[in-house]
């Protein structure tokens, strides 16, 4: 479930951006949480959990860019969108690697032309059911490490626990987001965004190392490098 934030101190802004927010989930089947603050401190402290954050400049207190730069040595990875009507302001917004700017009075086409660019670089963001101890559990496909493939079932790398899946092969390549997993070998599929390193034919990820079978290494190193410049 995305997690998707809006920082504005005016509450008829939030409020029409929200609608705006939720027309866009709904028609796109996108599973979300809508998150509301009215400060940059109040924002801060959840900036560790959120994807999306629609930001303003103008706030008082803590304004969007100082708000901004605090996300940022918390979290790396959200999508800053930055709510302006002070376009003067927007160079100091690449410091804090703004990813799109909406200007004031917001339209519903720049809210859904921004959220669309989120979608195509947020990898991994739909969930699989995957199975600890017979209960299912809701995991982000990003958060998985590598998968390796039975006869009859998957086991899932999930930080530092093994969860299952009863999914057949065919199911399971369709269902995981093409643009993060390759398969390295007839057993293993691996997460490209969880490989620290790739050297002579072997990935390091966390605390395992895996090979990548002699057929499948150079399609592996030629996706592994258009992922690193893709999506890092």
């Amino acid at each position: 479930m995305l997690q998707i934030a809006i920082c504005d101190d005016i509450l008829e802004q939030t409020l029409t951006l929200q609608q705006y927010i939720h027309r866009y989930c709904e028609q796109n089947n996108a599973e979300y949480s809508l998150n509301l603050y009215a400060s940059g401190e109040d924002l801060i402290s959840d900036a560790e959990k959120l994807d999306i954050i629609f930001l303003d400049i103008g706030m008082p207190g803590l304004d969007g860019i100082e708000t901004g730069r605090l996300i940022r040595s918390k979290n790396k990875s959200c999508r800053i969108i930055m709510e302006t009507v002070m376009v003067e302001r927007m160079r100091e917004a690449f410091y804090i690697e703004a990813f799109r700017f909406i200007l004031k009075p917001i339209e519903q086409s720049e809210v859904e032309e921004a959220l669309n660019a989120c979608m195509r670089k947020i990898l991994g963001s739909e969930s699989v059911p995957l199975y600890y101890n017979r209960i299912e559990h809701k995991v982000h496909q990003s958060e998985i490490q590598y998968v390796v493939t039975y006869d009859s079932y998957s086991e899932y790398r999930v930080k530092n626990k093994m969860l299952r899946s009863e999914a057949s092969l065919r199911e399971l390549e369709n269902q995981l987001d093409k643009r993060l997993f390759f398969r390295i070998h007839r057993k293993y599929i691996v997460n490209m965004a969880q490989v620290q390193s790739y050297r002579n034919g072997i990935i390091h990820m966390r605390d395992i190392e895996l090979p990548v079978a002699r057929r499948k290494k150079k399609d592996f190193e030629q996706a592994y490098m258009e992922f690193d410049l893709r999506y890092r």
